[in-house]
């Protein structure tokens, strides 16, 4: 089995969890112990380890909760689903600060101008191909029709693409 549907899922729904999940609750501990100081000089020293902060950080940037909220709002009747999906955005919201906080940011990518502007310019059209992408796979999965499947199985196909050209990676 292969893990690329799981993780292009997360991308699709703008949570990227496997990129993440993990890593603010591990710097968030370091942090509140003796080894903090350590930590901080490993950020500004090592740059193999700078970089892997930097990219979760660009990945966290890319996230969108409120997206993943929504899909959830119209796909997820299961109310032990629900209580999961907001455990995992305040999990994210928790490595949000953590990542900030390591790279002494007050916000994200901040010394990426490029990124910013980036992400200002493509969010609203992405945002709204999501929120669509939800609405169709609610009526596929609604669907009694053969003639209207194909049709919501094509807009499916154009969203996922559009999605992922939006993102700027693989999902």
């Amino acid at each position: 089995e292969s893990s690329c549907p799981w993780i292009f899922a997360w991308t699709q729904t703008r949570l990227n969890l496997p990129t993440w999940l993990g890593v603010g609750e591990a710097i968030s501990e370091v942090l509140k112990s003796e080894d903090s100081d350590k930590l901080r000089s490993m950020y500004e020293e090592w740059g193999s380890f700078r970089t892997t902060i930097d990219l979760v950080e660009m990945v966290l940037a890319k996230s969108e909760p409120s997206i993943a909220r929504h899909y959830e709002n119209v796909l997820v009747k299961d109310e032990m689903a629900k209580e999961l999906g907001s455990d995992i955005r305040r999990i994210h919201h928790d490595t949000e600060s953590a990542i900030l906080d390591l790279a002494n940011h007050t916000d994200f990518c901040e010394t990426n101008e490029l990124l910013r502007r980036v992400l200002r310019v493509r969010n609203p059209y992405v945002d709204c191909l999501n929120v669509m992408q939800a609405e169709i796979l609610k009526r596929l999965r609604e669907c009694d029709d053969e003639k209207e499947e194909a049709i919501l199985k094509d807009a499916l196909l154009v969203s996922i693409t559009g999605i992922a050209n939006g993102m700027g990676n693989t999902g």
